[in-house]
């Protein structure tokens, strides 16, 4: 398709075009004579990248557009690649001898010639047709699609939308808003359906506008289908012929005979007349703000109560942007499993007793079930495929189905479905989305995993703002979750996203347009062999095969590993353009054998390393990485990082951590030299008492840094002095994360001297603090902009430092944090807690938690786990907002009255208590 070829061509162009510019200004290009032509490669990359964004809107020739977007494709690939080598080179003069410097001049030289030729073969075939138009396959998916679902309403009515229709009808059916609902704008009370393709918006909103109870409530409806592109005026005629009938619109043209009938005046006839009757208007399918925009200045501002606006979108954002109040959003959920094999069964035209006589097929309903995962048009376009099959065939469909959505024209309106959203994403998400292909179907992806893998593959723009790549690609993460393309699996307690899922079936269209576009081989256990394939440019290992050590690697860019290793270090050196190697999810652990020509892959960006490896130290050769973005080796052997990690420049991220059963650290000795990683985001975890004096204060010189981890047990005064004039140094910190106890260690030391700062952390977002406390450190009290607080061990009197932070959010007290009394939380103090916890505190004085009256005026939660309360919780009818109260094992006194609280509570919390006695709890 000419959408996935544009979006990945203009990616790739953009990612060509920044290595281009960089290797335009290396003066070695003159010595190699070069540099004139790596500007010319520079100017048409500039020429590419118009044209391919002129191309985004003009989608005529699309056979011919497609065949020459792959073209830019594949050179663009080629381009970086090359210019990437060139960069390397000038950066390792001294590796390269004569023979390869003409080897790398003969290639840009060659470049360049392909670059005329492209030009050329674009004028011969008229690739290209720049008038502003819509590509007739975009409108027939969309029309196809519409008509599709329409054939189905009927048949999905029947299954799960009685509920989900009655709450529709019932946002629907509002006369007038409570007045805290009203806003300054009038009009109509607008309803937004949002939710992925197939999962039946349209057929809930078709069954609701239908119903007789609903259409006796208006003067007039209208049903508009909303297309990808629209003309304006022809929307508004179609509401006029619906709402007023085709003689009203006759008569307004007849009205204006001789002259232009606009789309001013039809937008303000409609509106006149609407302000006369209380109306209901369908918008279905609606994909743009800007769509929305168009369409509803004929929605006039004043009018009779009770008229509505239904819009059906996929676009999450989109449906917020339309409504006045949350409340006003619908979404509806995928089908439970009794309803999916209720309405699978139907559409098969099998009775459950069938399907029961054999274990074998009872198996294999459910493995479709879970594939269609809810989705209402997956359930009913694979059953009407297996409806004319025999059972005993299902499994080995079952196993054909990711091919099959891509050939098989019964599968035809599901792959239609999925693909018009794909085909909707802007195209700097759509080589984000089919990143996603990479990874294995119903695997949990972690938000920040992804997003550094981005990042590290330049898929990522600079948006030149003061946000990082890593917030940019963020912001991407989250638009996917909007558009639905991708779904929420884990949040944290502050409700950000920390892991993602993507549908069975849009993983399987994603792996289907990956092969497509070449972009992503996925080697699994039904995978051929790939030794004939060429130009292979992320490899994917799901199962446990070995690779064909005859296949060509040169031009893979990723390597990612989910089962056993593939031979690392006898591959290693066939991998010449490899950026991305990620370990972290293999089911294996690494060892120094794997690591030890690391130093070959000297394109590496991103280096990731399963957990609890057993290497115990990296080469030297690790210097030679210096386009090295990530280096992960957390729970490794690894005590000390050699001095060659201070040539990469590039690092952003530098996680590292030791793990051993002992009570030793776990933290990295740093090399002298670490403050010339001036681009280092992350760095974790630094053993201040191994670390050198020298080194410590040159963490004060990374001033982009966001986060740090430090392990300070054992480590001297002036160590511990160096560090506290480093950190206030670090303007851009959000987390700090410092602790003097380590896991296998008994008791935790002073952790006094170690965060003795002289001055507030400006931008600190996030603070854990683990060992022991004579007073919470008074500078803590002066960061406005902390969120987030973390003490363990810290065996504190009191927590009155904390209570005029503006926006702390989520306070933890973790094991032994506190060891007074009682833990009051004063008046007026924690403005904005939301979430708190309270753990392991039976060896401490605690017995008692009391809110005072107008403390915590945003309290929702309370978690208290292993606590001997003896006098109890008091005065929570003071927390306004709260709504639950989980209490598990320990000890609580005046339970009776705390129950009696939590019933005359005008918020109605739950309270939750699990193992919790009158007594003392003793824990083991």
């Amino acid at each position: 398709m000419a959408e996935t070829a544009l979006g990945m061509a203009t990616t790739l162009v953009g990612s060509a075009l920044g290595v281009a510019l960089s290797a335009a200004r290396e003066k070695m290009g003159l010595l190699l004579g070069v540099q004139d032509d790596i500007r010319f490669i520079s100017d048409e990359l500039k020429m590419m990248q118009a044209f391919l964004r002129a191309a985004d809107r003009a989608r005529e020739n699309i056979g011919v557009l497609k065949a020459y977007l792959e073209l830019i494709r594949d050179l663009a690939y080629d381009i970086e690649d090359s210019l990437e080598e060139f960069m390397v080179f000038v950066k390792h003069k001294q590796l390269l001898s004569l023979r390869e410097r003409h080897r790398i001049a003969v290639q840009i030289k060659t470049l360049k010639l392909r670059v005329q030729e492209l030009s050329q073969r674009n004028k011969r075939y008229n690739a290209t047709n720049l008038t502003p138009s819509t590509s007739s396959n975009v409108i027939g998916d969309t029309e196809f699609t519409r008509n599709f679902t329409a054939l189905n309403v009927e048949e999905s009515q029947l299954v799960g939308l009685d509920e989900p229709k009655k709450k529709l009808m019932e946002l629907i059916g509002k006369l007038k808003e409570p007045k805290e609902h009203e806003t300054s704008n009038a009009g109509p009370r607008v309803v937004s359906l949002d939710g992925m393709g197939g999962l039946g918006k349209t057929a809930l909103a078709k069954k609701v506008f239908d119903s007789k109870d609903l259409s006796d409530m208006f003067g007039t409806r209208a049903w508009i289908k909303v297309p990808q592109s629209f003309d304006q005026k022809e929307i508004f005629k179609e509401m006029m012929k619906q709402l007023f009938g085709i003689e009203s619109l006759k008569r307004l043209f007849k009205d204006h005979q001789g002259q232009e009938v606009t789309e001013a005046i039809l937008a303000e006839y409609i509106s006149r007349r609407l302000q006369e009757t209380r109306y209901l208007i369908v918008l279905d399918d609606v994909w743009t703000i800007d769509a929305w925009n168009r369409i509803k200045v004929t929605f006039p501002y004043s009018g009779k109560d009770g008229s509505c606006v239904v819009v059906t979108t996929r676009n999450h954002t989109l449906a917020e942007y339309c409504i006045s109040h949350p409340s006003h959003i619908h979404q509806p959920e995928f089908l439970g499993k009794e309803e999916a094999r209720t309405l699978f069964l139907k559409k098969t035209k099998r009775s459950l007793d069938d399907l029961e006589k054999g274990d074998k097929t009872k198996g294999i309903v459910e493995k479709i079930l879970h594939k269609c995962g809810g989705l209402p048009l997956a359930i009913l376009t694979i059953g009407a495929l297996l409806a004319n099959k025999d059972t005993e065939e299902w499994e080995s469909i079952y196993k054909q189905l990711p091919w099959d959505l891509a050939t098989d024209p019964s599968l035809d309106a599901l792959r239609r479905v999925v693909s018009l959203s794909y085909n909707h994403l802007p195209w700097h998400l759509k080589p984000c989305f089919l990143h996603l292909s990479i990874f294995p179907e119903d695997f949990e992806i972690e938000r920040k995993h992804l997003v550094n893998r981005w990042v590290a593959e330049g898929l990522v723009a600079d948006d030149t703002s003061t946000r990082t790549l890593e917030e940019v690609a963020e912001n991407y993460f989250y638009e996917l979750i909007s558009r639905c393309m991708i779904q929420p699996s884990k949040l944290d307690n502050m409700g950000k996203v920390k892991t993602c899922r993507i549908h069975d079936i849009v993983h399987d269209i994603a792996v289907s347009i990956s092969k497509q576009e070449n972009y992503a081989f996925i080697h699994g256990e039904h995978t051929s062999n790939i030794a004939t394939r060429v130009g292979i440019r992320h490899l994917s290992c799901v199962a446990c095969r070995k690779l064909n050590i005859d296949m060509d690697l040169s031009c893979v860019r990723s390597l990612t590993v989910f089962s056993e290793p593939p031979e690392l270090t006898s591959l290693q050196s066939k991998f010449k353009k490899l950026r991305i190697l990620d370990l972290k999810n293999a089911s294996f652990l690494a060892s120094q054998q794997d690591i030890k020509y690391i130093g070959l892959l000297v394109h590496l960006k991103y280096l990731h390393f399963p957990l609890d490896s057993n290497i115990y130290t990296l080469p030297r050769s690790i210097g030679n990485l210096l386009g090295l973005q990530t280096l992960d080796i957390r729970k490794s052997k690894v005590a000390t990082l050699p001095t060659e990690i201070t040539k990469l420049h590039n690092l952003r991220r530098l996680q590292c951590s030791k793990s051993d059963n002992s009570s030793s650290s776990s933290g990295i000795k740093l090399p002298r030299g670490v403050g010339k990683l001036k681009e280092l985001q992350v760095l974790e975890k630094v053993d201040i008492k191994r670390t050198s004096r020298k080194a410590i204060q040159e963490l004060g010189e990374l001033t982009q840094l966001r986060k740090i981890v430090v392990r300070g047990r054992g480590a001297s005064k002036k160590k511990c002095k160096a560090f506290c004039k480093a950190v206030p140094k670090l303007s851009s910190l959000r987390s700090l994360n410092v602790s003097t106890k380590e896991i296998y260690s008994e008791i935790a030391e002073v952790l006094d001297m170690l965060v003795f700062f002289t001055s507030p952390l400006p931008s600190l977002e996030r603070l854990k603090l683990t060992g022991r406390l004579q007073k919470i450190p008074t500078w803590v009290g002066k960061c406005e902009k902390l969120v987030e607080i973390d003490l363990k061990y810290c065996q504190l009197k009191e927590l009155e430092a904390l209570a005029e932070l503006p926006n702390l959010v989520r306070l933890r007290l973790k094991k032994n944090a506190l060891n007074a009394e009682n833990l009051v939380f004063c008046k007026h103090g924690f403005p904005k807690l939301r979430i708190l916890l309270i753990l392991s505190h039976t060896e401490m004085a605690l017995r008692e938690v009391t809110f005072e009256q107008s403390t915590s005026p945003n309290m929702e939660t309370i978690n208290i786990v292993s606590c001997n309360l003896t006098t109890g919780i008091n005065g929570i009818n003071h927390l306004p907002k709260l709504k639950k109260i989980s209490i598990r094992y320990g000890c609580l006194g005046k339970q009776d009255m705390l129950r009696k609280e939590v019933e005359n509570h005008t918020n109605r919390p739950v309270l939750q208590m699990l193992e919790v006695s009158r007594e003392i709890y003793i824990q083991s």
